[in-house]
């Protein structure tokens, strides 16, 4: 419990406007203690790591870095606890001189005001009124061998100016105090600015959250959105890990933020895996009906060659045009029975453009696929499959990203309509509260040792 602070007084008139000794010994006081108390908890803590960089009786792979981590972190904690033991004694020397420094001030304060007291009195004993509207004697304007009060005044002064001194000498012994091995870094600093403004940032990365869901499933129909997509999942995945080294996201953040990424990455390679198989399907394809044509002309070449002659010799007319069209039938049901190449996305229907996350080309380019591997099994249906396989894993790391970030979206607490709320009045965006609970309290960041 913190002392009964000493009360103050609060009119200085005729001295000056306010108090000229301002501040708390008891405060200071106390914050002492509390430093006393921290310290022999670091001594305390210090001894126990101590013991684990001694013990002898540890094994495996992890004794050799726990042991140096241990040393070098007991190291610390010594270091610390001299820092506040060494700066507490600075600091109950400065509250009892600031006290004294207070005391004097306080007892040149009574004797200004009885003086006072004495010059209006006299005044008015002279002057044979009761008027106590006499203006306060000042220096100003004024010898001040005239002010009656000049000596209280520099009396005052001296002691404001003694205190300004011993103030300044023990605030530097505490600053070299304080210069040891625990020194606050530039990262230090940054995480403190990143833990002071951590709603803020949590609402920004909402609205970029929002942006690339949306923009995602643009971004498979429009060239050049992707990396539009790509550099907002950068930045805010950026200021998540921020947020994580400031104890102010976890990791299970920092995943859900991954997914919008998911869905863009997954779907873009699910789209470059499919169109290098189907070239490769219909390149294969193409040389299998090339041999299959080879191979049938090759069966009825004497036919062709006969029916050929044979129409050399025929005059115009119905006959000739008759074993013209026999020989056309004969090319014709040899190209149909070898089979057509797929050489272009296949028409789909809407339900089917939909699980192929609305990319009506990919769509029908698996068609493609699947019409080529039926035509031709042999030849097209290794690299058919090999496609489609890639295909489907990277569609299904899309659809997996799409069902966790609209699971978030729904279920989770918006932060962006959380900072509206609190500093605008605007309402809150309905989410789970168990959803929230398990999300905030899933995969915590280690907690930060900084002194």
């Amino acid at each position: 419990m913190t002392p009964t602070t000493k009360r103050r007084p609060v009119d200085w008139q005729p001295l000056c406007d306010s108090d000229p000794v301002p501040g708390d010994p008891e405060e200071i006081r106390a914050e002492v203690k509390h430093m006393i108390g921290v310290a022999k908890k670091l001594r305390d803590q210090a001894k126990n790591l101590k013991a684990i960089s001694d013990d002898e009786t540890l094994k495996g792979k992890y004794v050799t870095s726990l042991r140096e981590e241990s040393s070098t972190l007991e190291k610390h904690m010594r270091e610390v606890a001299g820092r506040y033991e060494r700066v507490h004694g600075h600091l109950t020397k400065w509250s009892n001189e600031l006290e004294d420094f207070q005391s004097d001030a306080d007892k040149i304060l009574r004797q200004a005001k009885e003086k006072q007291d004495e010059i209006e009195a006299d005044k008015a004993k002279k002057s044979g009124s009761q008027d106590r509207d006499t203006p306060d004697p000042s220096p100003s304007g004024i010898n001040p061998a005239d002010d009656p009060l000049h000596s209280y005044r520099a009396r005052l002064h001296t002691v404001t100016s003694d205190r300004d001194t011993r103030a300044d000498h023990h605030a530097g012994k505490i600053r070299d105090e304080i210069d040891d091995v625990i020194e606050d870094s530039w990262w230090d600093d940054v995480k403190g600015w990143v833990h002071d403004n951590a709603d803020l940032i949590k609402a920004f990365i909402d609205v970029l959250g929002w942006i690339a869901t949306f923009a995602g499933f643009l971004a498979l129909a429009i060239p050049g959105l992707n990396i539009v997509i790509l550099a907002i999942a950068g930045v805010t995945i950026a200021l998540r890990l921020l947020l994580v080294a400031s104890g102010d996201a976890t990791w299970t953040d920092v995943i859900f933020d991954v997914v919008g990424g998911l869905l863009v990455v997954g779907g873009l390679a699910a789209a470059a895996k499919l169109a290098s198989g189907a070239k490769a399907t219909v390149g294969a394809a193409q040389a299998a009906r090339t041999a299959g044509l080879s191979r049938g002309l090759r069966g009825v070449k004497s036919v062709l060659d006969d029916t050929g002659r044979m129409m050399t010799k025929m005059p115009q007319g119905p006959g000739r045009e008759a074993v013209g069209a026999a020989r056309n039938a004969m090319r014709k049901s040899i190209s149909q029975n070898v089979g057509l190449v797929a050489k272009n996305p296949l028409r789909v229907s809407p339900l089917s453009t939909l699980a192929h996350l609305g990319d009506k080309e990919m769509a029908g380019m698996a068609k493609m696929l699947k019409a080529n591997k039926a035509t031709f099994p042999e030849a097209a249906g290794a690299a058919a499959d090999k496609a489609y396989k890639s295909y489907q894993a990277g569609l299904g790391v899309a659809w997996a990203g799409m069902g966790m970030d609209a699971t978030d979206k729904v279920l989770g607490k918006s932060d962006m309509t959380s900072w509206t709320h609190e500093n605008l009045g605007t309402g809150e965006k309905p989410y789970n509260q168990g959803y929230s609970d398990w999300k905030d309290n899933t995969l915590k960041p280690a907690p930060d040792t900084h002194w």
